[in-house]
């Protein structure tokens, strides 16, 4: 497990700057915040939704005046 503090960042329980970190783990990033206890889980993984079909792009041609 490893620590990576957010710098900058303010705590959502708490409104403290500067005092949250991210734990990895194999399952989730879980956001910590030292003062206050505040946490909140993050999947690693996101899905992503992908056309069902082909998307043709159509340049457009306009008439000179």
């Amino acid at each position: 497990m490893s620590r990576r503090f957010i710098a900058g960042a303010r705590c959502q329980g708490c409104a403290a700057e500067d005092t949250l970190f991210f734990e990895t783990d194999s399952a989730s990033d879980v956001v910590r915040c030292v003062d206050c206890g505040f946490t909140e889980a993050r999947p690693i993984t996101v899905a992503v939704a992908t056309p069902s079909e082909a998307v043709e792009i159509v340049p457009l041609k306009f008439p000179m005046t």
